[in-house]
């Protein structure tokens, strides 16, 4: 049994039992898989359980979790309705974490001429293709393909990942579980050093800016009372 497993286990009671589990299930999914879900996913206490120790681990910090939940209700059509949703599973989530439970999530900026100064440096000793493969993996859990990332330019991949992961614990915590998925090729490792240290100074040294605040409020007094969804929440499926 992991440290946290006990909160886990309430946390996952909590979900279960809230009036609003289906949007908050569809946030889960969509902080595990990058994706939004059509339906809200079956998933049972144990199940529950598996994906909150999962999300804890890739987001490492509450500030981590506050910046992916920021990305993913940003492209929600219903964005209004889950800047609450996202504040009750912050709420929620917050005991296992270490942070205090009251973030307002940021976003790092960067200008067009800061990301072509990122393209040069991160690819300065590794192949760009390398690189983008490993930034589009960062960025979905579906499989990657070079023909497939025709339409994105580096540039691109670099400022949607600069916009995901606004925590540079997360980013590296995600760089780390991706390369699993690369069987840990050196090539691919290589560009993950490289991202992580060229990325590095710029989180360092940005200053906070607010994007949207998801302090967890005791009563989302503006949410259907049975949590459901009449059509499509999303812009896009994937986040990316």
């Amino acid at each position: 049994m992991t440290p946290i497993a006990p909160t886990c286990r309430r946390a996952a009671r909590q979900i279960a039992s809230h009036p609003q589990s289906d949007r908050l299930r569809k946030l889960l999914f969509a902080l595990q898989y990058q994706q939004w879900p059509p339906q809200p996913p079956e998933m049972n206490e144990a199940q529950l359980e598996q994906i909150l120790e999962a999300i804890v681990q890739q987001t490492q910090t509450l500030k981590g979790l506050a910046t992916q939940l920021n990305f993913i209700v940003s492209k929600l059509n219903k964005a209004y309705v889950y800047q609450k949703v996202a504040a009750i599973l912050q709420q929620i989530l917050s005991p296992l974490y270490s942070q205090s439970t009251s973030v307002t999530l940021t976003k790092l900026e960067l200008s067009m001429a800061t990301l072509y100064d990122l393209r040069l440096e991160v690819t300065r000793y590794c192949t760009p293709l390398h690189v983008k493969l490993l930034l589009a993996a960062l960025l979905t859990q579906k499989p990657v393909h070079a023909q497939w990332l025709e339409r994105f330019t580096l540039i691109d991949l670099l400022q949607r990942v600069v916009g995901h992961f606004s925590d540079i614990e997360a980013l590296r915590a995600r760089v780390q579980q991706t390369l699993k998925r690369f069987d840990n090729d050196v090539a691919y490792a290589n560009a993950g050093d490289r991202l992580i240290k060229v990325l590095y100074p710029l989180y360092s040294r940005s200053q906070p800016t607010v994007a949207v605040d998801v302090t967890p409020e005791s009563t989302p007094t503006s949410l259907g009372q049975d949590g459901s969804d009449d059509g499509d929440e999303l812009t896009c499926q994937l986040f990316a």
